[in-house]
Order: C-alpha cells, then structure tokens, then sequence
C-alpha cells in the first residue's frame, strides 16, 4: 500500500473503513472501504485526525482485514449461527436460537496464538438466545499475509471452535425432601427458588412434583416412578449435607444411577451430586442452591437442561472461578 495525504486524496478510493466515535453516542464506519473521496470528506476526514489514507499500490500475498474477518468466521462458526455484516474489519458471530454454547477452548487459543489473528467468545458451556453475540472475528492489522489464514485453517481442520445444542424440550421432576417439610411443620421455601431458575427455560417444563420424608426408600420410590413416568431430568432438594438425617444421596444411589459426582469445588454448592440412569438425569440440590443467589447448580443448569452429559473431569474443571 501507499500513503497519501488527505488534503491530496480527492477521487482516490479507501482501502479500509474510516471509523468515528462519539463518545457515549456513536461507533462506526462513517466511510467504507471502496469509497471514492469527494472535495467535502476531505474536512471531515481530517476532523477524525486522519492527515494520511492508505491506498492500494500493487498487487501482493496480502489479505484485506474485511475478507480475513470473513475467512476466520467461516473457520470457527457452527450449525445454527450466521453473521453480521463485515464492518471495520469485524464480523460477530450471531446465535439463530436459543441452546447451550460450547467453545473449543483449546483450538480456540492455539489459532489466537498465530499472529495478528483475534477471536473473542462468550465463555464455554453457557446458556444463550436467538440473536445473542457469541463471538467476534477480526485481524489486528489492515491487511495480513495469506500464509497466516492457512496456517490456521491447517489448524482448526475439520472442527469447529463454536457450536451450538439447540435446547429441546425436557420434562422436569422435582423431589422435595425433608420430613420437616412432608410433616407440615415448615413451609417449603426450596421449590419457589428451583421454578424461578427453570423459569428461564421456555423449554424445561415441571410435569412431576411430589414433597417426601427423609426415607431413603420413599425417595427411590419417587424417583423411579417419575422417571417411568417420562421424566428427562430429576430434581432433589435437600437432604445432601453430611448431618445423619440427610439421606439424599443413598437414595438415588438406590436406583442404580451412575454417580459421576457427589461434591464440586464450587463455593456456594459444594454438595452437589449430579447422577445419570441410562438417558436421564437426576441432580441432588443442596441447601445452598435455596440461599445463595449463585451456586455451582447456576453454572451447570444449562448442560443439564441441553442434557449435555457432564464429565467428573468437568467438575473438576469448575474450580478455577468456581469461588462464587
């Protein structure tokens, strides 16, 4: 490329996007690239502080940071996603509905590692809504060698660094447990806080509830009706500290479910049990999950729910900002 001066650039076309900002206002490309400069940019180019523009000179290996910005989208997008138009030399990734994001966290910092490549995303395993932003595509300079675009395509290869699992529709069973409660002897405050959070789950709908004694037997007997019954996913509250009474766990040991963890490194929610019995899914909810606005139940509802099975290396995983 070549530089001009902008008091000399009239009928000479831009190469990249001339951006203004407003402070609190505005953001954006005020002239696009291949604009043709007339004699009235001129004042408002330099009122931008741009005394010089880059032309194109010849023909070279380099690749415009609009069409980079298009290659990387291509590279990381996956099913159920479409993006914005290019702008500034950015595209945004777009979701087209609602589901569990999940993010190839390392691919994702080996192909930010090649030079002059940006790609930022909402973190892994997270909840979001048709038309949410869940990325954003762009090269750091005006323009970037091809080999760099090939290398990374040689990286990614075949997979993808964004995907999406649509939310579908699950059946919800809730196990209120604690013979306080199933005796009458204190209302039940634990329900309220697990319909609130299942609220934002237009496709969770609680079909099954049923309030319990600390009988292990009797919870079993709950569970596995529920199940019979069509559940996907069971919800215990309660019963899941180490106090003798609590016996939670044992029953939904006692149905022969496949424990993958009873306790998480997150704080609040620390007594957590996630269980799988072939196909569904069966949570024990501690008593944090009804005091604390945010536990480890908040972090892993959205897997749960998208019944993405989570792996004890997962859990292990949640303690690195898992101090809520």
């Amino acid at each position: 490329m070549k530089v001009v001066k902008t008091i000399d650039a009239q009928g000479l076309i831009l190469c990249q996007d001339i951006t203004k900002i407003v402070r609190g206002e505005y953001k954006g490309a005020i002239f696009s690239k291949g604009h043709q400069v007339t004699s009235e940019d001129i004042p408002i180019l330099l009122s931008l502080g741009k005394e010089h523009l880059f032309l194109e000179s010849e023909e070279s290996n380099l690749i415009h940071e609009n069409e980079a910005a298009d290659f990387l989208y291509q590279l990381i997008s996956g099913k159920f996603m479409q993006p914005t138009p290019v702008t500034e030399g950015k595209i945004e990734v777009v979701a087209e509905l609602d589901g569990l994001l999940k993010v190839n966290k390392e691919l994702l910092f080996k192909l930010n590692s090649i030079d002059k490549i940006a790609i930022a995303t909402l973190k892994n395993n997270q909840k979001v809504t048709a038309g949410q932003k869940l990325a954003g595509t762009r090269i750091i300079p005006l323009k970037i060698e091809s080999e760099k675009l090939m290398n990374a395509e040689h990286l990614v290869g075949k997979k993808k660094i964004l995907s999406l699992i649509p939310f579908k529709p699950v059946t919800v069973g809730i196990v209120t447990t604690g013979s306080e409660v199933f005796n009458g002897l204190i209302e039940d405050s634990f329900t309220p806080v697990v319909k609130e959070k299942l609220s934002h789950y237009p496709s969770a709908t609680i079909k099954f509830h049923e309030i319990v004694s600390d009988d292990p037997a009797l919870i079993t007997k709950v569970i596995e009706e529920m199940i019979d019954k069509g559940a996907d996913v069971i919800l215990c509250t309660g019963g899941m500290s180490v106090d003798p009474d609590d016996r939670t766990p044992l029953a939904i040991k006692q149905t022969g479910a496949d424990i993958i963890s009873h306790g998480t490194p997150v704080l609040p929610g620390s007594m957590l049990l996630i269980a799988y019995l072939g196909e569904k899914t069966i949570v024990g909810l501690p008593g944090g999950v009804m005091f604390s606005k945010r536990t480890v139940f908040d972090l892993l509802l959205p897997k749960i729910i998208a019944q993405d099975k989570i792996t004890k290396e997962e859990i292990a995983h949640l303690g690195y900002g898992g101090f809520l």
